[in-house]
């Protein structure tokens, strides 16, 4: 869950989004927690007329990239809700996530088997009056943002450096606190709230 209530390693780990321009920190975006902090919504909106911001660029925090696509269709979408969202994450409490990036939106219910072992299921979702073309679409999408892809892998890869160093940490201990110490709203995504938020929750209903 950590995963999707992290705003802001999206633009330092996933070199796609910041090199075609997808997801960057610099873009218009807020997160928003319910006053439990187990539930949010994490949003950014696209400047699609803006040039490449040369300022986060200088920065160098792998936000440009020499890499180009064979098939640039990969990236063509649609305005589907004409509110400028490119890139959503809601999350219910305790482990029901939807996504929506670009035009792929899907469902991701995360179910824990053991300490070590937790299952994701993934459903992806269509229109019953989508043209061939954004169906098309949708499917492309999902080869960066499903389970096998591009973006995705990363996070897969990144979780497992995470549970081996706590695995090998289990006596230590960390303090979330970026943008503050505690799980409100913010009109910045460069915050840990929202992951305040869930282990608030989560304490909160195991009665700690």
């Amino acid at each position: 869950m950590e995963n999707v209530k992290d705003s802001y390693h999206a633009s330092i780990l996933h070199l796609f989004f910041t090199t075609f321009e997808l997801n960057k920190l610099s873009q218009t975006g807020a997160i928003i927690v319910d006053e439990s902090g187990g539930h949010h919504v994490s949003y950014s909106v696209i400047d699609r007329e803006a040039q490449k911001d040369l300022e986060y660029a200088k920065q160098q925090i792998r936000s440009e990239s020499e890499y180009q696509l064979a098939d640039p269709s990969l990236l063509q979408g649609f305005d589907e809700y004409h509110d400028g969202v490119t890139l959503q994450i809601l999350s219910v409490f305790p482990t029901f996530v939807l996504q929506q990036i670009q035009n792929a939106i899907a469902v991701r219910q995360i179910v824990p088997r053991a300490i070590d072992k937790t299952d994701v299921n993934w459903t992806y979702i269509g229109f019953t009056d989508d043209t061939p073309e954004k169906r098309l679409t949708r499917i492309k999408q999902g080869n960066l943002v499903g389970p096998a892809g591009y973006i995705s892998m990363e996070d897969g890869c990144v979780g497992g450096f995470v549970q081996l160093g706590i695995a090998g940490a289990s006596g230590q201990e960390a303090v979330l606190e970026m943008g503050g110490s505690q799980a409100q709203s913010s009109e910045s995504r460069v915050t840990e709230a929202s992951v305040r938020g869930f282990w608030k929750a989560y304490r909160s209903n195991m009665g700690l």
